[in-house]
């Protein structure tokens, strides 16, 4: 479709991208874009996702350009995408500059925080023409996210420590949007100092950190699920977490992914760190639009 003259978007890389015409072909390399663009009705316009991307069920069927992390750049090339949508923290930086020097549309967002979340819509619905939606995906979202935060506000914060892997020892640090998610939820996270992403640790920073409580995700089916986690930290009862038997588990789809079900992330963290709420959380989860 037209749009009657150059319109320029800069993206979290300060990279310039031009439309004389408004995408029509759009390519996920993240699973929480691919989200994202569902939420904002702009689906039909993927012609391939990342792998791992699922959701909305109408992209399962999609061909799969390759990880967040490592991207088919033969596959993308081959689909002739009008925009190229990549994770900041995922994406390696040579292949974006790869499909870049092809003069391929590439944004690269961010995703540190829920504020981050967001901004990947409003962006997004501007680029695609989609603003409307966008707007009404974002408000709902802030409005669900917001009441929940509210009710843990003023409660003790138990110190909470993020499990993701055992070898090594690894963790969410300062920026991860799951360390603001912890801290929104009405926690402290153990790892929230550490100017990093995924910060490794030793069993003795653990112990000296001293968490009440453990998160882990579930769903994968595989060593990182808590159920495969436990044995190994059931060895150190001198953790309180450990001595009080506080472990959290949340589903990895929601939780790691930085997009539109963030709010069921928060919910779910919130119920379980504080029991006393949880009754109120799920009154506001369920107001959620999905």
């Amino acid at each position: 479709m037209k749009v009657g003259k150059t319109k320029t978007f800069i993206d979290d890389t300060s990279f310039s991208l031009y439309f004389d015409n408004l995408p029509e072909r759009i390519i996920s390399v993240s699973p929480s874009a691919t989200e994202i663009l569902g939420v904002i009705d702009a689906d039909s316009m993927l012609v391939g996702v990342s792998l791992y991307s699922y959701y909305p069920s109408s992209v399962k069927c999609l061909p799969k350009v390759g990880s967040y992390v490592k991207p088919n750049i033969e596959q993308i090339i081959s689909l002739n995408p009008d925009l190229v949508v990549m994770s900041y923290e995922g994406a390696p930086r040579s292949d974006v500059n790869h499909l870049r020097r092809l003069n391929l549309n590439v944004a690269v967002l961010r995703s540190e925080d829920f504020s981050d979340i967001l901004k990947n819509i409003s962006w997004l619905g501007d680029v695609l023409g989609h603003q409307k939606e966008a707007k009404e995906a974002a408000g709902n979202l802030e409005s669900r996210y917001k009441q929940i935060r509210s009710l843990v506000q003023g409660t003790p914060k138990p110190r909470a420590f993020y499990s993701i892997a055992l070898n090594p020892i690894t963790s969410v640090g300062a920026k991860s949007f799951i360390n603001s998610l912890i801290r929104d939820a009405g926690g402290i996270n153990i790892a929230g100092d550490i100017d990093q992403a995924y910060p490794r640790l030793t069993i003795e920073s653990v112990i000296a950190m001293s968490p009440d409580v453990m998160i882990f995700s579930s769903g994968m089916g595989n060593a990182l699920d808590m159920e495969n986690q436990l044995p190994f930290w059931k060895r150190w009862n001198n953790i309180p977490a450990v001595r009080d038997q506080r472990f959290i588990e949340v589903d990895h789809d929601i939780i790691n992914r930085p997009g539109p079900r963030v709010v069921q992330a928060l919910a779910s963290i919130a119920q379980q760190l504080h029991p006393e709420k949880a009754e109120e959380i799920q009154r506001k989860k369920k107001k959620e639009k999905p």
